[in-house]
């Protein structure tokens, strides 16, 4: 059994998707930049796992229950909630009769309005009844809202789990590396070679491959050495250049956000006043995002010119550096929805126009302008990455081979930025989780994305890119990826989950229209079932049970720290074994060497 397991993840390895692509990126950037690729790899394959979710049980029924009711199949839809609302509160997005301009039709297409909102694409589109199929003694029975709930409660889990799984083994492989420097030394010299390859090629990257982390391994114990030489006048001068930084990078983070803020406000204040003027109609529409993405934009590369004034070593730098922008860009996102829950929301709002609940007139469907708004900053995104690498990045590299001027040597090729394409990805996964609860099809737009992202950087890497002057160690750079993204679904579960537990639906549009929340399409599932089912499910979800679920997880960590002494205590012991055995060897080496002399003496 071991040996098929074996065998099994041997083969799997040989199909995996972009294998030869990651490693010739490998043998010629190193594994820092071969984490970002494998990184990217993880979260397209991640992306077609939700689609997957949301395409079958979502959207395949909705459409299928339709197609249903034309033929001569037995069904019955029967709504689930209430949809008594007044012709003001009425949910009606697109009237063909009101359009006649092609203009209008693009703006819709880009903004996610008008014949858009009419599609799967997004929330408002999709039904709140229960459908019962009678068809030769089969008896099927479909919730669209349950179903809706819990595609989006499973897609969330699933990725937290895979997210720590991937993580953990991150750290794990991290902590093994950092145990000792001088056993890495001695693993990769003597142990590093691959003696199954028999190609010259796949020996040329792997030799490429080993010599770059040995680089590392130098570098790193250069800038170690180098801190700590350091005299208390230099480490007073770094300290001091290091906190005025930090206020600079404050004022620039409170300045972008303070932006992001007014510019949604103007949004939403504008977003539906067409001035028959296509290019003025689509920038207010986008101004949201538009402000969003100059600041993820312009902040990033401010950060990455101050941060090498402040002296990190490579990994810290990466870290660092992480830590900044992810704050900008994923609260970027928290002031968007605060933004929105703030017009929405006419309980905390004077002067506020209702329409029969907490949503404005304006926005009749919350929900679908949610899903609007992670729709175009998905586009934008994209076409601001395409756009940088195809008129910035690859200019640049003509310029400098071609032009001997000072400012093309002072602008110099550049370097693949770790922290800057880590956060580009980061960010669009982290607005593709929570457009895929508004925006179910979101997903597989996200799956176009990041294919395309692949082989874009792929290409600038290889014809724009110079190895980096200072080498990133892959163990360290690609777990603390997956801990910026763990990040980056906390921020993205928090939206989503205020709106399932606290927020009241929109009343004319989406699977839980006319409800209080959106959480009780699992209290009215719960309550069809017999008493016994309701007996254990009501316990379940009561406090009683969280309470021993908590107790038996305290246990369990216990047994786990506690586990965890002892094997460090006990690797300990051996490593001590180890190193008397290997001064014993030595004695007994120098003894044999004496006695050898005093007999050929």
């Amino acid at each position: 059994w071991k040996r098929f397991k074996e065998d099994s993840a041997d083969m799997l390895r040989h199909v995996q998707l972009w294998r030869t692509s990651i490693h010739e990126v490998e043998g010629r950037f190193g594994n820092g930049i071969r984490s970002y690729f494998a990184f990217l790899r993880w979260l397209f394959i991640l992306n077609i796992y939700i689609f997957l979710l949301m395409f079958v049980f979502v959207c395949v029924p909705t459409v299928a229950f339709e197609s249903l009711v034309h033929s001569g199949v037995n069904i019955s839809s029967n709504s689930l909630n209430g949809n008594n609302v007044s012709a003001e509160c009425a949910y009606n997005p697109y009237d063909p009769n009101a359009v006649n301009s092609f203009s209008q039709y693009v703006i819709w297409f880009f903004t996610g309005q008008g014949f858009m909102e009419k599609t799967l694409l997004f929330y408002g589109y999709y039904s709140n009844s229960a459908t019962t199929i009678f068809s030769d003694g089969f008896l099927f029975y479909y919730d669209i809202p349950l179903a809706y709930l819990m595609v989006a409660f499973f897609y969330f889990l699933l990725t937290l789990v895979l997210l720590v799984r991937r993580a953990g083994a991150g750290l794990k492989e991290s902590l093994l590396s950092n145990e000792d420097r001088f056993y890495t030394y001695c693993n990769k010299v003597f142990c590093g070679w691959d003696f199954c390859i028999t190609d010259d090629h796949s020996a040329e990257l792997k030799h490429s491959s080993l010599k770059y982390e040995l680089q590392t391994d130098l570098e790193e114990e250069r800038i170690r050495l180098r801190q700590s030489s350091r005299t208390s006048k230099e480490k007073w001068i770094l300290y001091t250049k290091r906190f005025f930084i930090n206020l600079v990078v404050v004022g620039i983070l409170v300045a972008s956000l303070v932006a992001i803020f007014y510019a949604a406000q103007y949004a939403l204040g504008n977003g539906d006043t067409f001035n028959n003027n296509f290019m003025l109609d689509l920038i207010v529409t986008y101004l949201t995002s538009i402000v969003i993405t100059v600041a993820n934009f312009i902040a990033p590369l401010i950060f990455g010119f101050l941060i090498i004034y402040e002296d990190y070593s490579p990994a810290f730098t990466i870290k660092f550096t992480l830590i900044r922008t992810v704050f900008l860009r994923l609260a970027s996102v928290v002031f968007l929805y605060v933004v929105v829950y703030l017009q929405i929301n006419c309980k905390i709002r004077p002067n506020c126009t209702f329409c029969e609940g907490v949503e404005l007139k304006t926005y009749k469907c919350w929900e679908t302008y949610l899903g609007q708004e992670m729709y175009k900053l998905t586009i934008m995104d994209f076409f601001i990455v395409l756009a940088v690498t195809l008129f910035v990045e690859f200019p640049r590299k003509l310029i400098v081979e071609n032009c001997s001027c000072g400012l093309a040597k002072w602008w110099g090729q550049q370097e693949f930025s770790i922290p800057e394409n880590v956060l580009d990805i980061v960010y669009a996964q982290t607005i593709g989780w929570i457009g895929a609860f508004y925006a179910p099809l979101l997903p597989v737009i996200v799956v176009v994305k990041f294919f395309i992202f692949f082989y874009l950087k792929k290409l600038s890497l290889t014809y724009n890119c110079r190895p980096a002057t200072r080498p990133y160690r892959a163990s360290r750079s690609g777990t603390f990826f997956y801990i910026i993204l763990l990040v980056g679904f906390v921020v993205a579960a928090f939206p989503v989950v205020v709106s399932v537990a606290i927020l009241e639906p929109s009343k004319d549009c989406g699977p839980f229209r006319g409800w209080t929340t959106m959480f009780y399409a699992i209290t009215a599932s719960i309550q069809t079932q017999p008493g016994w089912l309701q007996s254990i499910l009501w316990f379940v979800g009561s406090p009683g049970f969280a309470i021993i679920i908590g107790v038996l997880l305290c246990l369990a960590l216990y047994y786990f720290v506690a586990l965890r002494t002892a094997h460090k205590k006990m690797i300990s012991l051996l490593r001590d074994q180890l190193t008397l055995e290997g001064k014993d060897k030595q004695f007994l080496l120098s003894r044999v060497t004496k006695l050898t002399k005093e007999l050929q003496d």
